[in-house]
């Protein structure tokens, strides 16, 4: 009865933890405790099964914690509220404030970043900009939100300071997110009220987000869920509410995945770099159509990733440009940048130096618009 209450508590105490890296080692781990009990009550044919079970279930444990160990992710600390379940979009900043966000090196550590974000009233990170007149509105993931630097130096407030804060800036970005909140949020019109005179959306994304909007990468769970019918991206409730996704969980939140097979056979294929693709287009045509304004895409191109699924760079911006969406090559060359960094070490998020140069290519980008536009 003992080793019963002690399996039961120690499952309902996995069920109920936070989430951390090393929770498909504990799962796999306390399987394997159960086939060991099961096999010790039990005889015959049914012994030999559980023992069995055991057997693989304790190789896969092994292997997990080995992978876990050679990841090594980093330890992040943050002020409780800073991020949590949210409706629409899935996740993000519980209340207003100002949050302190630490990372350490998963190996040493030693301190990554150690910074403070302010959260404001509308729940979105701080911009300091005008008050009221023409609104620029920045949605994205980590990159766009500014991880690991200062209200300062983020993509947003950059672009707020180099136009001497003549427009209305404001920051929807959040970490994690991929462009199927892009796309929910202008589908549901969350952000309606704060858009009283836009002028522009910007999006800073990458190929890789594919794997985002296709709800392959672990932490999309509770993102919005996006299917192709016909060629166009519909929505199909959280990623969270499909079986497929329920059964790809229990792969893709494992270490092993992260490191034996991801790097082999992981990436987006063609069929996600449509969908990837759609989205995107589809939040274009949204912005035109509701708001009357133009959709900017950032786009930061990795070819070597895109190759893998088919395409190209620069095939997947012309695709973006014939749909009538304005697009920005993102990428920034370290020459260009003597001195200076442009990720922040041992991370890869932008540094304020990197952002302050992509709000320049938003900049450049306004300028060109017609002066109706600008």
């Amino acid at each position: 009865m003992g080793s019963i209450v002690a399996l039961g508590g120690a499952g309902l105490y996995l069920a109920v933890s936070r989430s951390n890296a090393w929770d498909r080692f504990f799962e796999l781990t306390l399987g394997f405790a159960i086939a060991v009990y099961v096999a010790a009550v039990l005889g015959g044919r049914l012994r030999s099964a559980a023992m069995t079970v055991a057997s693989l279930l304790f190789g896969l444990a092994a292997v997990e914690g080995y992978a876990v160990l050679q990841l090594a992710p980093p330890i992040d600390i943050a002020t409780p509220g800073y991020s949590g379940g949210r409706p629409i979009l899935g996740w993000g900043p519980q209340h207003a404030g100002i949050f302190h966000f630490k990372r350490l090196d998963g190996r040493t550590g030693a301190v990554v970043y150690d910074v403070d974000y302010t959260i404001d009233e509308h729940l979105n990170r701080q911009v300091i900009s005008a008050e009221t007149g023409p609104t620029i509105a920045f949605f994205g993931d980590s990159m766009t939100f500014g991880q690991g630097v200062s209200d300062a130096d983020t993509l947003p407030q950059a672009f707020a300071d180099a136009t001497e804060r003549r427009f209305r800036v404001l920051n929807f970005a959040v970490p994690g997110y991929g462009p199927q909140q892009f796309l929910r949020a202008l589908e549901t019109d969350m952000y309606r009220d704060l858009m009283t005179e836009p002028h522009l959306f910007v999006m800073l994304t990458a190929a890789w987000h594919a794997e985002r909007s296709n709800c392959a990468e672990s932490y999309m769970w509770h993102a919005p869920r996006y299917v192709l019918v016909r060629g166009v991206p519909t929505y199909q409730g959280a990623c969270s509410d499909h079986w497929t996704e329920r059964v790809r969980q229990l792969w893709t939140r494992a270490a092993m995945n992260s490191v034996f097979f991801k790097p082999a056979f992981g990436g987006a294929n063609a069929a996600d770099m449509d969908l990837f693709v759609a989205i995107l287009i589809r939040a274009g045509q949204l912005v035109r159509e509701k708001y009357g304004v133009p959709a900017l895409i950032l786009y930061l191109p990795y070819d070597a990733y895109v190759r893998q699924a088919g395409t190209t760079d620069r095939q997947i911006m012309q695709r973006l440009r014939d749909a009538g969406l304005l697009v920005a090559d993102a990428e920034l060359d370290p020459k260009d940048f003597p001195d200076q960094t442009l990720e922040i070490p041992g991370d890869g998020h932008p540094t304020g130096v990197a952002n302050r140069a992509r709000a320049l290519l938003v900049q450049d980008v306004l300028a060109g618009l017609p002066t109706q536009a600008r």
